[in-house]
């Protein structure tokens, strides 16, 4: 994750594309921009901007309902392992080999962050990892909180 630093120096300039420049308002300013897995997330102090394949989709913290954050194992690489491991026979590297994937699949997880957005049948999914997500989930969650009272 890389945050936007609040200073406007040339550095800075490059982090938020000129789409997503182009919706923000005279005072409205980047705070932290997220890395995610097919997509970019700006937040500003009223709005996440949402960047996927330069598509832009902008939520404002009032719209937002709730935030899930998820966590995935990676079921075939479980399954494959199972497999290896059973039908290893006689020699010892399958199993071995089985039991790594076994390993790998339970331990590596995908995180998945759900928003739900006021008017929107589906909620709106990000993927990316847990150094990303968290914060980010965090940050709504406190946006959402601060525009409620």
């Amino acid at each position: 994750m890389s945050k936007v630093p609040r200073s406007n120096s040339d550095g800075d300039a490059d982090l938020v594309p000129p789409v997503v420049k182009g919706l923000l308002g005279p005072d409205e300013e980047v705070e932290a921009r997220y890395e995610l897995k097919r997509a970019e997330v700006y937040a500003t102090p009223s709005r996440l901007i949402i960047l996927r394949a330069g598509q832009t989709v902008s939520h404002a913290y009032s719209q937002i309902a709730g935030v899930r954050e998820l966590s995935r194992t990676h079921a075939w690489l479980i399954i494959g392992g199972a497999a290896l491991f059973v039908l290893g026979g006689t020699s010892p590297a399958f199993p071995v080999a089985g039991a790594a994937l076994i390993l790998i699949g339970v331990l590596s997880r995908s995180r998945r962050l759900e928003i739900l957005v006021n008017g929107l049948r589906e909620p709106v999914l990000l993927d990316g990892t847990r150094e990303v997500v968290g914060p980010l989930a965090q940050k709504v969650s406190e946006k959402r909180v601060g525009v409620s009272t």
